[in-house]
C-alpha cells in the first residue's frame, strides 16, 4: 500500500525532471485528498498520468459539484518544483503530505472517495 510522505522531505529518490499531475485550484494550490487508509493526513495527490488525474478531479466534481466554484484543472508540474512550493506554502495549509498515485491505484481511490460520499449521505461520517 502506498503511504503519504511529508511535503517538508524531498526525497533524493525522485528525479528533478520527474513530471507528474496534479488537481489545481484558481487559487494556485493543489487539491489534497484524505482518505481514510491515511487517518489525519491530507495529502496531496499526485498521478503519473493525466488520464488518472482527470479521472479523479471528474470524480470529485460529480460527488461534489460546490467545488466547480474552485475551477479545479488538471495540471502538469514537476515533482520536486512543485513541493518546494507546496512545503514552503504557509497560507491555510490544508495539505500535511504527499502521495503519488499509478494509474492501477486510481480505482482504489475513487471508489474509496465514492463510498465516502455514499457514508456521507447516510450519516455515517
Amino acid at each position: 500500500m502506498i503511504q503519504p510522505q511529508l511535503l517538508g522531505v524531498i526525497s533524493g529518490g525522485y528525479a528533478e525532471a520527474l513530471n507528474v499531475w496534479a488537481i489545481q485550484g484558481r487559487s494556485g494550490k493543489y487539491l489534497a485528498i484524505p482518505d481514510a487508509r491515511f487517518p489525519g493526513r491530507r495529502p496531496i495527490r499526485f498521478f503519473t498520468s493525466d488520464v488518472s488525474a482527470r479521472r479523479v478531479l471528474n470524480t470529485i466534481l460529480e460527488l461534489r459539484p460546490v467545488l466547480e466554484k474552485e475551477q479545479l484543472t488538471v495540471v502538469e508540474v514537476g515533482l520536486r518544483a512543485a513541493l518546494r512550493n507546496a512545503s514552503t506554502d504557509k497560507l491555510l495549509p490544508i495539505a500535511d503530505s504527499f502521495v503519488i498515485n499509478k494509474p492501477d491505484e486510481v480505482f482504489e481511490l475513487v471508489n474509496s472517495l465514492r463510498k465516502r460520499a455514499k457514508d456521507k449521505d447516510k450519516g455515517n461520517l
